[in-house]
């Protein structure tokens, strides 16, 4: 079960979120049932590691239903996380639940919201619990502070990200601290440093990490080149902000990465003045395409 529950999480990063929802759901109902027939008792090491196993798969369940847009299923996921947090003493989990809950507000552009949920999610996870954990969300913290328009912010929880992942080993952590290699955790540089300022540097980092991506990764790709885009926007740069985004767009449809859309929608809103210019029509039409197609998605 520990194993399955690391697969699913390996999974998520390469696979469109509807492909792996059910499976997810069988193996969420298994372990249910297992813990069913067990009693209560504090001491059973064995029935501890499968509630952190029903939390740690709750959580991934909770981001991917609200990837497929059910937000009810997505809710009672990261209660049930909570629940399994609390049995198993094991705050590192509802940490995790908070940072996946961060991306919902922040791709429809409420980043204050967005941060409020990574500072409780911090709060939530003791310090040395789990470094790959601390490293993510202070990441998240310091792009959505970036974000802002807090400089000194981003900067500091920058700071504090990148000296727990200096001591992290994400592959040893937890099974949601897996995805943070180098080129996801540059990343989160890259929207941080292009957000205040630092676009060149930004673009820098983007190009060499999508430029060194495999194959399966290609939804970072579109994610990375949102980033971008908004950097462009911020400072002046209409045309490259559009091609930026026109290409992300394409990797975000390509790779069914639905959850990352609203930020696209964003993007749109703010380009939407200058249509008539040849990039940004293109874009937006391209966009209407792409919601087209996840309306119509049987996911």
């Amino acid at each position: 079960m520990e194993a399955r529950a690391a697969g699913f999480h390996r999974l998520e990063e390469m696979l469109p979120a509807h492909t792996i929802y059910k499976g997810l759901a069988a193996h969420l109902n298994e372990v249910g049932t297992i813990l069913n027939g067990t009693a209560t008792d504090p001491k059973d090491e064995l029935r501890r590691r499968l509630i952190v196993v029903a939390g740690e798969s709750s959580v991934l369940a909770g981001w991917i239903a609200t990837d497929l847009g059910n937000v009810s299923a997505a809710r009672n996921f990261y209660d049930t996380a909570e629940k399994a947090s609390k049995e198993a003493n094991d705050p590192a989990i509802i940490a995790c639940a908070f940072g996946y809950r961060s991306y919902i507000p922040s791709g429809k552009g409420n980043h204050g919201r967005a941060r409020s949920l990574l500072a409780t999610a911090l709060q939530h996870l003791p310090m040395d619990t789990s470094p790959g954990t601390t490293s993510w969300l202070a990441a998240r913290h310091a792009e959505e502070s970036a974000a802002l328009g807090e400089k000194e912010a981003a900067l500091q929880s920058w700071a504090d990200a990148n000296e727990a992942f200096n001591i992290a080993d994400p592959e040893e952590d937890r099974v949601w601290t897996r995805f943070l290699d180098r080129d996801r955790f540059d990343s989160f540089q890259i929207s941080t440093y292009a957000q205040i300022g630092r676009l060149d540097e930004a673009e820098q980092v983007a190009r060499a990490v999508i430029a060194r991506l495999p194959e399966v990764e290609r939804k970072r790709a579109g994610i990375i080149l949102g980033d971008i885009a908004t950097a462009h926007i911020v400072h002046g740069s209409v045309k490259e902000a559009a091609k930026a985004a026109r290409e992300g767009l394409a990797i975000i449809r390509e790779t069914e990465s639905g959850i990352w859309l609203p930020r696209f929608i964003v993007l749109a809103e703010s380009l939407r003045r200058w249509q008539t210019q040849p990039p940004v029509r293109a874009f937006l039409e391209e966009l209407a395409v792409t919601k087209r197609q996840f309306s119509a998605s049987p996911r």
